[in-house]
């Protein structure tokens, strides 16, 4: 016959087995509660978003994101076709820059008239672009500079090397007289740094058409 020791130890654990069943039971009903209540969410929500409400609201949505993006690729387009233009109207004033003082300096027979083709680095004497006509051939090179990818700047950086060698004999020019018959030494010179231009302005042209 068991003890009363016994006794007392098989019902407490019977109370704990009970405990924890409770336990166990509770927690699933609150599991399940959970679930039925997310799933209540879920059907109010497509409930709401098939309504004419939530139509109008996703479609709201959906068409100021399309504008937006629309919008975006129009600006960038714009852009494009402004540096586009801009990079054209450069590439040709400072073409016929090179070509006028190439004319003026190859029948230049005095230093006056070899100022007066150099005149060219810093303001056109025949602009095509009105706006472009105080610009000094360097800053025109630069703004090329700004509107070609980088893997094709090289050119510009070249055309601009040689402009500035011009600009190192127009100021030489600038001491001596008007007057003074030009050498074919100096003539020679400046032939050179603008076929060298050219060809690298050439080049240029030739990247742009890519």
């Amino acid at each position: 016959m068991p003890s009363t020791e016994d006794i007392k130890r098989i019902h407490a654990e019977e109370m704990l087995r009970r405990e924890i069943r409770e336990e166990i039971e509770a927690a699933k009903e609150q599991e399940s509660g959970k679930k039925s209540a997310g799933s209540g969410l879920s059907e109010k929500l497509m409930d709401f978003l098939n309504s004419s409400v939530g139509m109008w609201l996703l479609s709201s949505v959906v068409l100021t994101s399309g504008a937006a993006m629309i919008q975006q690729f129009q600006h960038q387009y714009q852009i494009r076709e402004q540096n586009h233009k801009q990079l054209v109207q450069h590439l040709f004033e400072i073409q016929n820059r090179l070509d006028n003082m190439e004319y003026i300096l190859r029948h230049a027979q005095t230093v006056g008239q070899a100022k007066e083709g150099l005149k060219g680095l810093f303001k056109s004497i025949f602009p095509l672009s009105p706006e472009l006509e105080n610009r000094s051939l360097v800053s025109l090179y630069f703004a090329v500079y700004s509107l070609i990818p980088g893997d094709r700047r090289t050119k510009a950086k070249e055309a601009i090397e040689f402009v500035r060698e011009m600009e190192q004999s127009e100021f030489t020019f600038q001491s001596r007289p008007d007057a003074e018959k030009l050498n074919d030494a100096d003539r020679e010179q400046l032939r050179k740094l603008i076929q060298a231009c050219k060809s690298v302005h050439e080049g240029i042209e030739i990247q742009r058409s890519k």
